[in-house]
């Protein structure tokens, strides 16, 4: 995989930008991962702004890890920092995740569907090992069942213990879903 520096565009879609994450991006990812919606499915968010500036290195540092990670996602329309979408694929992780977080002010619009489906091609292009990608989802976060059925995938029948979240159920989007 290439380079890619942080804060650089990676992908366009018809309403978004798929960057890496800026220093600026800070105080946006703050609020929106400590928005009671995003914390009711995923988890507590950073207590304070500079500990979202350190979850924002944590993902940073993944690139630099394994080449891909997190992208932060911009609205073209407006230039905000609405979301994080993408690849993930953390140690003790059992898969190449294509995981979505889209703040609540800009949900039910399509933003993840559109962001994941994005992301999700990138990185089957990017690793022609992968068969599928797979999305964790808490089992009480019904909104991204729908975004993952939209993609393709399907409840695999698997769990995965996450070490934050606790018991998840591990959805499956086959790589030729990411292609139709």
């Amino acid at each position: 995989m290439e380079t890619i520096a942080p804060g650089a565009e990676i992908l366009r879609t018809e309403r978004l930008i798929l960057r890496r994450f800026r220093m600026a991006d800070v105080g946006a990812y703050f609020e929106m991962m400590n928005q009671p919606a995003v914390e009711a499915t995923l988890l507590p968010g950073p207590e304070t702004i500079a500990l979202a500036g350190r979850e924002m290195a944590m993902i940073e540092g993944h690139w630099a890890l394994v080449g891909f990670s997190f992208f932060a996602v911009e609205e073209r329309s407006t230039g905000l920092l609405i979301g994080r979408v993408g690849p993930w694929a953390p140690y003790g992780q059992p898969g190449v995740e294509v995981g979505w977080t889209i703040h609540p002010r800009r949900g039910r619009r399509g933003h993840a569907t559109e962001a994941a489906s994005a992301a999700g091609r990138w990185i089957l292009e990017q690793r022609a090992d992968l068969s599928e990608v797979i999305h964790i989802i808490a089992r009480n976060n019904r909104a991204s069942q729908v975004v993952a059925k939209k993609l393709g995938g399907e409840p695999s029948g698997r769990t995965y213990a996450h070490p934050l979240v606790g018991t998840c159920d591990i959805w499956a989007t086959p790589r030729e879903a990411f292609f139709q």
